[in-house]
């Protein structure tokens, strides 16, 4: 993080510093950075179906966005209406603006889909913003934009609701590490979480697979069977 913050911020790779480097290492020995909790797919469809949209209906929305696009909150803000495409039962969205000047898009449809509907339905006619995401309050859209920090609000906001446990550790992040997280359990691999994050790093996506349950169930259940089959193997040889 401190190499790519440096390079990105001064034009400085420290990486041509080996004093430096070793140095660094030494410091961050046993040193283990906070991340944001996800959501799981049950706590998502939990959310969904019960909490109601007098309340939350955009925050359901700011939902599926960030978990389907794996968004950034600050993605989610910048967001407008002329990045979604609206093909009657699936919306395409596309991300031209992000951290790594990356390009992303996604589709949502189905349930997904309706909810949007319903958000989108509410938008008044004369509002001077492009951006997509309004307030909402009492069942309404408001004329004014909803920001970055709101909606980093949210996944605590949705942890609170649930009742989970330390929800000041949902933060802005959640919504993108509960994506890649998602999309590791189903059996993604490296190059598939790079672009579906837009990383260009395959640390972080190795991150996302090794915090995987299921991908630590596939690897015991492989190393299960390999050992099944040593045992008939000396079965066999005797």
């Amino acid at each position: 993080m401190l190499k790519t913050t440096i390079n990105m911020k001064h034009n400085i790779n420290i990486g041509t510093y080996p004093k430096l480097q070793a140095f660094l290492k030494r410091k961050s020995t046993g040193f283990k950075s906070k991340k944001s909790k996800v959501l799981t797919s049950t706590d998502i469809k939990k959310f969904i179906d019960e909490a109601p949209n007098i309340q939350y209906l955009v925050t359901k929305v700011v939902l599926i966005f960030g978990i389907t696009g794996a968004c950034r909150r600050e993605e989610l803000s910048n967001i407008t209406i002329n990045d979604i495409q609206d093909f009657g039962s699936m919306l395409h969205i596309k991300l031209p603006y992000t951290k790594t000047n990356c390009s992303r898009s996604f589709t949502i449809e189905g349930e997904f889909y309706d909810i949007f509907k319903k958000y989108i339905d509410l938008r008044p006619a004369n509002v001077q913003s492009d951006r997509f995401f309004l307030n909402y309050k009492n069942g309404k859209c408001t004329k004014q934009v909803i920001g970055k920090n709101k909606i980093g609000n949210m996944p605590k906001e949705i942890a609170n609701y649930l009742n989970l446990p330390d929800p000041q550790a949902y933060t802005g992040h959640s919504f993108r590490r509960t994506s890649a997280t998602l999309l590791a359990d189903s059996g993604g691999d490296i190059t598939t979480l790079k672009r579906h994050g837009g990383w260009k790093s395959s640390q972080i996506a190795e991150g996302y697979i090794e915090d995987s349950i299921n991908n630590k169930k596939i690897v015991y259940c492989v190393a299960r069977a390999g050992k099944k089959k040593q045992v008939s193997a000396e079965i066999f040889s005797i």
